[in-house]
């Protein structure tokens, strides 16, 4: 179990995906994640690769990239590499700091064990998760919020 900084538990709770959780809940969430940083122009995440990973953006921004193609601009809060972390399987996007980034990353392939253990993270990430589908379904319906704070 990793030792959380001070500074962290104020940065989940400002983020959606820890949305509903009383602090503690947090705390002991939060110390599940490992704390690793990134400089500007390197890559998190490469588009076809596996990996258990899951993200979450503490400080920095960073690029979604599909094919070559920027599809999406993450910053403090934001999450990333849910989709193999749940599946096992490729990655469906690259992830580019484009500043210092710092995240939380929940490294050891227990993702879908860590969502079972906090249902509310559950809750808050599909929605998310169905919005990002929607983002790139052929024939979905024009998506209603387009200000979430979450992509990738």
């Amino acid at each position: 179990m990793a030792t959380v900084r001070e500074d962290v538990i104020p940065s989940l709770e400002r983020s959606p995906l820890f949305a509903g959780m009383e602090r503690e809940q947090v705390r002991t969430a939060a110390e599940r994640f490992d704390d690793s940083t990134y400089l500007a122009g390197h890559g998190v995440l490469t588009e076809g690769l596996s990996g258990p990973d899951f993200f979450v953006i503490l400080e920095g921004e960073a690029d979604v990239i599909v094919d070559g193609n920027i599809v999406h601009h993450l910053r403090a809060g934001d999450f990333f590499g849910e989709v193999a972390a749940l599946d096992g399987k490729s990655r469906t996007a690259s992830v580019r700091a484009t500043s210092r980034l710092r995240c939380l990353t929940l490294g050891d392939g227990s993702f879908r064990q860590f969502l079972i253990e906090n249902p509310i993270i559950a809750v808050n990430l599909l929605p998310e998760i169905v919005r990002r589908f929607r983002s790139v379904a052929p024939n979905a319906p024009p998506l209603a919020d387009e200000g979430s704070q979450t992509a990738g």
